[in-house]
């Protein structure tokens, strides 16, 4: 018997964050376009997978997912898109029961191209693939991404990123600003600005990514800020004066990848290891308190344990407090893929647990330093019994508290650390409350009234439905 009602669609993704801002467009779009959307885990009539390619274990999770898709119903109609469908889509097509294969170039044409198949199946579409009114529908309820360049020029010798994303490309100013105003009138908190090569946005309004805040800062409300992923040798010092303007989050995410020069220079980084060190110093006196995290890749073609060792030691002396660390992975057609004297893998995964090692005692040991002292904390789900949320340099917290908090933002006072989650407790309940008169720092311009949109659900455990991929890359 043929189901009735609308069409149901789910879309999930791997890899960053430029990905998951993309996801939330496609799920705009086909929510525009009258499509139901559900939860991948859910019976749906169509699956999209967001795929990724930075690594083999990217590859594989994302065919994984869409075999997932397969068997969750066999006769959905299952949509591979993403970065591995770029770079190797006859792979894609040769897995059983995927049906489409969609390049970035085609995405745009996505909504189209998936109703004209199912309606090829005998099922009833929407009736209209029109979806120029759809906008962002991000996965949280707390915060949003914003995608404001694409691409990278680096050509790094163990990434394929930029054989994937192609050349680098800024959005204009003013589509940007659109979709930040839409998403605080929708009532997200946070929106994080987001770029394959972010530190080299450039726009003939604004100027460069500082242009950009100050501009956010200028004509919305909205009360964080937060920036991705930042090359080093790209990252606008500028952006450092717009401090002590509390709405902008106290995190940066700098790639090191190496702390050995040798390594450095070999991986076709544009800088080295003191050059990092002293933009990492520049940070911390003008940003109090600040959250800095990093990039390590471990086994890179030609590493030595020497060189190893030097890297481990060099990390151990700079201010992180987060090490994001990934093992080389022979990218095919990357200048890494044909360096001689590659590391065996066992002694690549002995290497990376000794940086993990490291990484766990930074990370503690910052963490430390804030217990005893008050945070602002975006409460964005619920685990178990616990609320859980992020400050705005970037630690998780939880607390034992009676109410509703999604999507508000306390002054949480911490009293302990278990494992890598602060404790805590609310000091002031009315802070997370927005105030209707509130007025940024740099004055506000009034918006129009935005037209109901449906809204996700008002509670549940939305803290890992974002990230839990993002941080396989941060670029």
């Amino acid at each position: 018997m043929a189901r009735s009602g609308p069409l149901r669609a789910a879309l999930t993704t791997l890899g960053c964050r430029v990905n998951f801002s993309e996801t939330d467009l496609l799920r705009g779009r086909f929510q525009a376009a009258g499509y139901r959307l559900v939860d991948f885990d859910e019976e749906a009539d169509l699956y999209i997978v967001n795929t990724c390619t930075v690594t083999h274990v990217a590859d594989r999770k994302s065919r994984q997912m869409l075999r997932r898709a397969v068997r969750r119903n066999p006769r959905a109609l299952v949509v591979a898109v993403g970065c591995y469908a770029d770079v190797a889509p006859e792979t894609l097509r040769q897995i059983q029961g995927v049906d489409l294969v969609v390049g970035r170039e085609e995405e745009s044409l996505l909504v189209g191209r998936v109703s004209a198949a199912l309606r090829a199946r005998g099922m009833q579409t929407p009736a209209s693939t029109d979806d120029r009114a759809a906008i962002l529908s991000p996965a949280s309820p707390a915060r949003a991404l914003i995608k404001v360049q694409d691409g990278c020029d680096n050509r790094c010798a163990y990434c394929i990123v930029c054989i994937a994303r192609g050349p680098s490309r800024s959005r204009p100013a003013q589509k940007i600003m659109a979709e930040i105003q839409c998403m605080e009138r929708l009532g997200h908190r946070e929106i994080i600005l987001t770029g394959v090569n972010l530190g080299v946005y450039r726009d003939a309004r604004v100027g460069d990514l500082a242009g950009l805040a100050r501009r956010i800062l200028q004509e919305t409300a909205i009360e964080r800020i937060r920036f991705s992923s930042i090359e080093p040798q790209d990252f606008p010092v500028n952006l450092l004066d717009l401090w002590p303007e509390d709405r902008l989050c106290r995190h940066f995410h700098l790639p090191l990848q190496s702390g050995c020069d040798r390594t450095l220079a070999r991986m076709g980084r544009h800088y080295r290891l003191e050059d990092y060190r002293a933009l990492l110093e520049q940070i911390r006196r003008r940003v109090p308190d600040v959250g800095l995290t990093t990039d390590i890749l471990v086994g890179f073609p030609g590493e030595t344990e020497a060189d190893f060792a030097e890297s481990v030691a060099a990390v151990a002396a700079l201010p992180l407090n987060g090490l994001h660390i990934f093992p080389f992975s022979k990218r095919p057609g990357t200048a890494a893929a044909t360096m001689p004297d590659h590391v065996p893998p066992p002694l690549r995964r002995q290497r990376c647990e000794q940086m993990h090692q490291l990484a766990r005692r930074l990370a503690r040991s910052f963490r430390q330093t804030f217990v005893g002292k008050d945070l602002a904390v975006l409460w964005d789900g619920r685990r178990g019994q616990e609320w859980s949320g992020l400050s705005d340099n970037y630690l998780r917290v939880a607390t034992t508290v009676e109410g509703s908090w999604l999507s508000q933002i306390t002054r949480t006072r911490i009293t302990g650390l278990d494992g890598a989650v602060l404790q805590g407790k609310i000091v002031d309940p009315t802070s997370g409350h927005r105030a209707a008169e509130t007025v940024p720092w740099f004055g506000q311009k009034p918006q129009p009234p935005l037209p109901d949109r449906p809204r996700l659900p008002a509670e549940g455990d939305w803290s890992n439905r974002r990230f839990c991929c993002i941080m396989q890359q941060n670029r």
